[in-house]
């Protein structure tokens, strides 16, 4: 312990107690966990637990994830181990939505896209070359659900859309849920390609889910791949991987369709405690009228449909090249077949 600095202990004592440190990120390299000052009140209403979470100057330190573990092991009643239930995603498919009405229907305590969660995934994407084994990632997810979870009776993680290949050893484990949130693949491309950022946004996680997707079956070299056929490559990455994990598949169309029966039946696949009444309440409350990554912000079904029609008549020639680009892809993949067989109808 002579090499811990005074405000390593100082955070790893008030962790103990229980108090408000957040386990930030992780570093599968050096086995350490990031233990920021966090208040459960901004955890609880971010969007996204990466930099944009931290107040300025927030006091943190990279802390030893064994020593971690100790401090959590020492006070069970806080850190204990708890139903933990997952939403998995393509991306830009309501999962922040489902996330947040989730919370408003149950006590189960509701985090959206930490950070460790990335790392897990990045370093399984390397198949043979991961630096965690399949054991230590079991052992370093259940210490961060204790976590996450702490004093609640359960928690919902909305993972980044990048992670389903997470799904598999997830639920692997007892008391472990998770659902995939996804929208038809005509409709996904247009929701991809409407954003401002559409570009930046599908090149940043183009390689991960590339070698992901490779290694299930052959593809073409990425170098040659248009955005519409980029936006087709993260709706089927993510769509196999929840196919793998024989994940309980929701079309976010049947969520604005239908929204009290659709959470009513996500709350069952992940064994939430949501009664009806609160139900109800979630869905006639003011979340399916706010932009759910800035509440601040009016949005609904009715504008949805206006930025996808806008896209489609902006984008027609991308969205047809990552149509036919998933055709192609399904005709000699079985999993991308099923995949592309769900919508056919």
């Amino acid at each position: 312990m002579n090499s811990v600095t005074p405000l390593q202990r100082q955070l790893l004592a008030d962790f103990a107690r229980g108090a408000e440190i957040f386990p930030h990120q992780y570093n599968p390299l050096h086995d350490q966990i990031l233990l920021v000052r966090l208040s459960d009140a901004a955890v609880r209403d971010a969007s996204f637990l990466d930099e944009r979470v931290l107040p300025q100057g927030a006091q943190g330190a990279w802390v030893s994830a064994d020593m971690i573990a100790e401090a959590a092991a020492g006070a069970p009643a806080i850190f204990a181990d708890r139903p933990a239930a997952y939403i998995f995603h393509a991306g830009h498919c309501g999962s922040t939505l489902v996330s947040r009405l989730l919370g408003a229907a149950s006590d189960a305590a509701g985090l959206r896209e930490p950070l460790p969660l990335r790392a897990f995934a990045v370093d399984r994407a390397e198949g043979g070359g991961a630096v965690l084994s399949a054991q230590m990632l079991t052992a370093r997810l259940g210490l961060f659900e204790k976590i996450w979870a702490r004093g609640g009776p359960s928690i919902v993680v909305k993972a980044t859309s990048i992670c389903t290949g997470l799904a598999a050893p997830v639920i692997a484990r007892p008391q472990r849920r998770a659902i995939f949130l996804t929208q038809h693949p005509e409709t996904h491309l247009a929701v991809l390609l409407a954003g401002r950022n559409a570009a930046n946004d599908l090149r940043a996680f183009a390689q991960l889910r590339w070698r992901r997707l490779n290694a299930m079956t052959p593809l073409p070299p990425l170098a040659d791949y248009s955005l519409g056929e980029m936006a087709a490559l993260a709706w089927l990455t993510e769509g196999a991987a929840a196919s793998e994990a024989a994940l309980a598949l929701f079309d976010f169309e049947q969520l604005l369709a239908a929204p009290a029966q659709t959470l009513s039946d996500m709350a069952a696949a992940l064994t939430i405690d949501a009664s009806s009444e609160r139900i109800d309440a979630a869905v006639s409350g003011p979340i399916l009228r706010q932009y759910s990554k800035s509440p601040d912000h009016a949005y609904d079904a009715a504008l949805r449909d206006e930025i996808i029609a806008q896209s489609r008549s902006q984008h027609p020639g991308e969205i047809s090249k990552g149509m036919a680009w998933l055709a192609r892809v399904a005709a000699v993949n079985p999993v991308a077949r099923a995949c592309l067989d769900r919508w056919s109808a």
